[in-house]
């Protein structure tokens, strides 16, 4: 793949990077996918659609693209080609998919895909390569297979172009003022407006983080267990995580995951005490509750509020953690990850 340095030359922006760097690995755990324009081109396309949600993705769905259906066809598409590669015959990359000969092949054809993207920006009037350039690069440069498919999906150059020029702010070259008006900066959501962006826990995952997580409820079950730990504390405490784990990508857009992880054990915490105690009160065998026992449950509810804010900040920090060192590995050169066979 073209070098960090190579990128940067070009001006790509940080999204456009992160998708470059998976090509080769999505092209080699394909294998025998043969490496000519049209599969690097249907590899890089998919790639783009099981990115994050960008504008032009939105843009797309619009055009009244269906995002799912595209990706399904495509990733059928691609399946047929590798199937048509095994049929010709092995490839000279195929053992050892990892070498530098490998890279050297995809970026033989990833290159001038990067080149028409860049051409597709200065046309554009843009001084960066954005993921917006290479799918217009795709959809212009299609071979016919390709072609079809999109023509399929609804997806055509000129509107899609159209979408995306319209979606993004004027650029400087057609201006009125030749000189770049920096972008506004953004209001951040109240209750986060002191958090910056941070790692956490991403909206999509697959199946091995999945089993890693199951994992690690396993292994601090099994260290409550250990303490002597009470049914009621593994409740509080499973419920407290799994609400700090949902509550990272679903609060504040998914953007301030320290922000939703203390809201999350602020709120949720005293929830927990009030039920517990409620639960305490239903098993007395008198049901009747003094009002010492209410003014304590409600001492009791108040203090936990600070301490589920700081809980939630702590069981929040330990499950991105595991996400974040995650992402880190699958970046490094070389990293085995699972397959990605299919759109899931």
């Amino acid at each position: 793949m073209p070098s960090f340095q190579d990128l940067c030359a070009r001006r790509c922006v940080a999204d456009l990077i992160h998708v470059v760097e998976q090509v080769p690995r999505r092209v080699a755990v394909r294998a025998p996918l043969g490496l000519d324009d049209s599969s690097i081109a249907m590899v890089v396309l998919w790639t783009l659609l099981r990115w994050e949600r960008t504008f032009w993705v939105v843009c797309l769905e619009n055009l009244g693209v269906d995002i799912w259906n595209l990706t399904c066809e495509l990733d059928a598409l691609i399946r047929r080609k590798k199937a048509a590669s095994a049929v010709d015959g092995p490839q000279p990359h195929v053992g050892d998919p990892w070498s530098s000969r490998f890279r050297q092949e995809v970026d033989r054809f990833l290159n001038p895909l990067l080149d028409r993207a860049e051409q597709e920006a200065r046309a554009m009037g843009h001084r960066y390569l954005g993921s917006e350039h290479l799918l217009l690069a795709i959809v212009a440069g299609a071979d016919p297979p390709l072609a079809a498919l999109l023509a399929r999906c609804r997806i055509h150059y000129p509107e899609v172009k159209d979408a995306i020029l319209a979606a993004l702010p004027q650029s400087p070259s057609t201006a009125a003022n030749p000189e770049p008006t920096p972008a506004p900066e953004l209001k951040r959501p109240w209750g986060a407006g002191w958090d910056t962006t941070a790692p956490g826990v991403p909206r999509r995952f697959g199946l091995a983080v999945l089993l890693l997580m199951v994992t690690l409820y396993s292994v601090l079950f099994a260290s409550m267990q250990l303490l002597g730990a009470t049914p009621v504390t593994f409740t509080v405490v499973a419920v407290l995580v799994t609400g700090v784990g949902l509550g990272q990508p679903l609060l504040f857009g998914g953007k301030y995951p320290r922000a939703a992880s203390i809201w999350v054990g602020a709120c949720l915490f005293p929830v927990e005490i009030l039920v517990v105690d409620v639960g305490k009160w239903l098993t007395l065998a008198e049901h009747s509750v003094s009002v010492d026992a209410v003014a304590e449950s409600i001492a009791r509810v108040a203090l936990s509020i600070p301490g589920g804010a700081f809980f939630g900040y702590l069981s929040g920090g330990l499950t991105a953690g595991v996400f974040f060192l995650l992402d880190r590995y699958a970046k490094k050169p070389g990293a085995q990850r699972d397959s990605d066979e299919g759109p899931f």
